[in-house]
């Protein structure tokens, strides 16, 4: 650990630097630990609520007082320097919900700090600035940090290996073209706590091995896989993957005593990840939702656009893609049946269709709401994607209580609280590169696709501390030159 005090005391001393760090080896401990040595007040800038509160959680765990830091996404202060400044700032959009719209706030706080209105605030306010996770930073973004640099001693941490966010149409940075050559490289965290605190040394040195292999760009070979990492062959043939997959999740349920379980699915694919979870949900798995989930935002919009019968059945559209045992196409006739006098159904569906009734009489928040959880609590009924459902409840819940004009609306309210207040996985999860990233479990459970690169391997595999399952065709994973990683 002294070797790791002294990059502290490097990061709260040095003028512009970049500090890379490997997954696992203790990032957030040694920015919190260069908070409480630092001399003044410091500003520390990350990209997610998320990354916020984990880095909170951090700084109170070692006791350092609030006096010394103040956290906020990158994206968030600039908003509000840019509005608070908006002449100077040039700031058009104060509300922004696209990419754009983000591109010109970032533009705005660029601007405004090339105007020197804000030197004075922020030379009182802060004796110097840490970014983390500087791989997910855009350019647009690492030109608001280079201009905050070029008032206040700066140093970044970050990770050119778990650089895996999709920017669309936004450009990340480049650690050799753009952030060396602004942040001088400082210095390395490479002690891997995950693992040494787990006890776990042999997963850790096979680990390093990899991330060598894969800064060479050269294939990972299995063949020399300690023994807490498991590798079972995937079919050629396509139709059986689920049934491998599955097979494997199922044995890997043996191993409860040794903690919690993800499982690192398709990242293309989201119906491939919810069709996985659903064939689990018995066993208790569920999907990790990205949270701008579009299924979500989609049934949030087809309820809005509905009323009467077709607002109830675009209800029931939504919870058959949230729960197994929904029925929906037998309540559907049930229901049908019901507006025509008959009783079918009745005995299977009693205590839903006055339910349902009351959502087609006024589609009401609340009535909705009700049919839901009634659904919800029904004998045989499990939920595999559970994130989702819980957003929709909340949504409805808030729409009924605040007023507010549309569901989607409410999604969105729903989505802004989940990002400042972070998630809440269960013990058996499925997910991607991408919604994984930023997580430990303590195993993991990695199936293999042709659009894996070296960085998507390299963030699945650090994942877990206990034990791994890698599920692929070869022993030797291939690397996919360009990542077509959705969520």
């Amino acid at each position: 650990m002294a070797n790791d005090e002294k990059i502290a005391r490097l990061a709260a001393s040095v003028r512009r630097g970049s500090i890379v760090a490997a997954a696992g080896c203790g990032k957030t401990e040694q920015i919190a630990r260069a908070v409480g040595i630092s001399t003044q007040r410091r500003l520390i800038l990350t990209h997610t609520h998320a990354g916020v509160d984990a880095l909170t959680r951090r700084l109170k765990k070692l006791r350092i007082s609030a006096d010394k830091y103040r956290i906020d996404t990158i994206a968030g202060w600039c908003l509000r320097f840019a509005a608070a400044f908006p002449r100077r700032s040039g700031i058009v959009a104060t509300v922004p919900t696209t990419p754009a719209d983000w591109d010109a706030i970032y533009l705005a706080g660029a601007r405004l700090l090339d105007s020197g209105a804000v030197d004075g605030v922020l030379l009182v306010s802060y004796g110097g600035c840490f970014v983390d996770e500087y791989q997910d930073c855009t350019l647009q973004q690492h030109q608001v940090i280079s201009r905050l640099a070029n008032l206040l001693p700066t140093c970044v941490f970050g990770d050119p290996l778990q650089a895996i966010f999709d920017f669309r149409d936004q450009h990340p940075v480049d650690w050799d073209s753009d952030v060396f050559p602004t942040f001088v490289r400082s210095a390395e965290l490479s002690t891997p706590w995950r693992w040494k605190n787990a006890r776990n040394g042999e997963l850790a040195d096979w680990l390093g091995d990899v991330r060598v292999a894969l800064e060479q760009n050269k294939p990972i070979d299995l063949t020399s896989r300690p023994r807490c990492v498991a590798w079972t062959e995937l079919p050629v043939d396509a139709s059986r993957h689920q049934a491998t997959i599955v097979g494997q999740c199922l044995e890997a349920m043996s191993e409860n005593d040794l903690g919690n379980l993800v499982v690192i699915g398709d990242s293309t694919s989201e119906n491939r990840r919810s069709a996985l979870a659903q064939k689990l949900a018995k066993q208790g798995f569920a999907n990790i939702e990205a949270i701008g989930c579009k299924t979500l935002h989609s049934a949030a919009r087809a309820i809005d656009k509905a009323k009467g019968l077709g607002r109830l059945k675009a209800l029931l559209d939504f919870a058959s893609k949230c729960m197994t045992g929904a029925d929906k196409a037998a309540l559907e006739k049930a229901i049908d049946a019901r507006q025509q006098g008959r009783r079918l159904g009745q005995a299977k569906f009693g205590n839903l269709l006055p339910l349902a009734d009351a959502v087609i009489e006024d589609g009401g928040d609340l009535a909705m709401l009700a049919l839901l959880q009634a659904m919800r609590d029904r004998p045989g009924v499990y939920l595999y994607r559970r994130e989702m459902f819980f957003a929709m409840r909340s949504a409805l819940q808030i729409k009924a209580v605040n007023g507010l004009p549309t569901l989607s609306t409410s999604i969105w309210e729903v989505q802004n609280r989940i990002r400042h207040s972070g998630r809440h996985l269960g013990e058996r999860s499925i997910g991607s590169t991408l919604l994984v990233k930023g997580l430990e479990f303590d195993r993991a459970i990695v199936v293999a696709t042709n659009t894996m690169t070296g960085k998507d391997w390299y963030v699945a595999l650090t994942r877990a501390t206990m034990r791994l399952r890698i599920i692929s065709m070869d022993e030797h994973l291939s690397l996919a030159r360009t990542s077509t990683a959705i969520s």
